[in-house]
């Protein structure tokens, strides 16, 4: 059964000696959005009123029987529900296209036909073709098609559930304190090599060093990192250097299932990022690149895994930008640290604790067995990184 055609989606069209943009492919046609590269929320909107010029999905809201609705039409009116979400732009973007990629592939179904088989058959062509799991394309799949059935003209229906696979297990790798102080040292001491004889090479790596320390301290996710200002910043958090408060969700950001508490910095970060401010490092945010936001660490970390020696072919055993939040978690677990603070601080639940970290919790019934805590365990963290953080100056 051949494969059918893509809905229109956006792509970059990259012109010699001129700015990249965004446009929109549908089929072997192409039409403008007039977006440069970096605006990817006007090319979104320049796609929504594509795709209603050439058939408005809101017409599938008129069905007297939602098994009947396309789902085309489900995806492409979830697209819209994202795109005005007040949400982190990068999760955002990952968001559209999962729902585009959903939308591909059951074009030529509607809801009726979403029967346990066909939602089976597409978790393992998903798992075959890349390796990636289904289990979140369908859970997005359900919460898009319920979304869609309260608006239709038929009112309440019953709740549509996703058969879904298995869930993916949970990475349990973290970094023990002498890997964390190898990456440490790696990011801050390498130098990329360059023609001149005489140039001992340039720091590229730098702000990974910042970045890293970061993750250790406060377990914040990778996005919190990233978009925390050193300045008040519309739609970015904020690190108040002067208070010793980090605010990881904007404030004109609506709240969602991750959590992104305000919390005080730990007193040795905080005067890192103080130094950092003072010396120039960081004019606008925490961790900036040759004076310029660093808005999402990727192309380098993996370098760094590689130079640090902690590179690998196993999955489970893979060193990702996630494994920082998980290191933090784990070595204030180890240390005793109550699972409520714990949850508290690095905006986690106890729920996904208990159950994800359950190998570094054993402490959670030293009452019950009436061991004592020794008060001399206190989260180390500094112990292993303020040798390397002290010479960032």
């Amino acid at each position: 059964m051949p494969r059918p055609s893509k809905p229109p989606y956006l792509r970059k069209k990259r012109r010699a000696g001129r700015e990249t943009m965004w446009i929109i492919r549908d089929g072997d046609k192409d039409a403008g959005t007039g977006c440069y590269e970096h605006d990817r929320a006007g090319a979104e909107k320049a796609l929504a009123a594509y795709i209603t010029k050439k058939h408005d999905p809101k017409k599938a809201l008129s069905a007297n029987d939602v098994n009947t609705i396309k789902i085309t039409d489900v995806c492409s009116l979830e697209i819209r529900h994202i795109s005005k979400r007040n949400i982190d732009q990068t999760y955002k973007n990952q968001l559209i296209s999962a729902i585009q990629r959903i939308g591909n592939w059951f074009a030529d179904y509607t809801i009726g036909d979403l029967d346990g088989a066909l939602q089976e058959r597409y978790a393992e062509e998903r798992l075959t073709e890349t390796g990636a799991s289904a289990f979140r394309d369908l859970k997005l799949l359900q919460a898009a098609i319920n979304r869609c059935v309260k608006k239709t003209k038929g009112g309440i229906q019953p709740k549509f559930s996703a058969t879904l696979p298995p869930a993916p297990k949970s990475r349990e790798r973290y970094l023990e304190r002498g890997e964390a102080a190898k990456m440490l040292w790696t990011a801050w001491r390498y130098r990329k090599a360059t023609k001149l004889a005489t140039s001992k090479g340039r720091h590229t790596l730098r702000h990974l060093a910042r970045y890293i320390l970061v993750g250790l301290y406060t377990g914040s996710r990778n996005g919190d990192i990233c978009n925390a200002a050193v300045i008040p910043t519309i739609g970015r958090g904020y690190v108040d250097l002067e208070r010793g408060i980090f605010k990881r969700k904007p404030d004109n950001k609506e709240a969602t299932s991750k959590q992104q508490p305000t919390v005080p910095l730990p007193p040795r970060l905080l005067a890192h990022m103080r130094r950092w401010k003072r010396l120039g490092i960081s004019n606008h945010s925490v961790v900036e690149f040759m004076g310029k936001p660093v808005k999402r660490v990727h192309d380098g970390w993996e370098s760094l895994v590689e130079k640090a020696g902690l590179g690998t072919d196993d999955k489970r055993r893979k060193v990702v930008r996630h494994t920082l939040r998980h290191t933090a978690i784990t070595w204030y677990l180890d240390a005793g640290v109550d699972i409520e603070l714990v949850s508290q601080y690095c905006g986690v639940s106890v729920e996904t604790i208990r159950k994800t970290y359950r190998h570094e919790t054993p402490r959670t019934f030293d009452n019950l067995l009436g061991v004592k805590l020794s008060r001399s365990r206190k989260p180390n963290v500094s112990g292993t990184v303020s040798g390397t953080a002290q010479r960032q100056n």
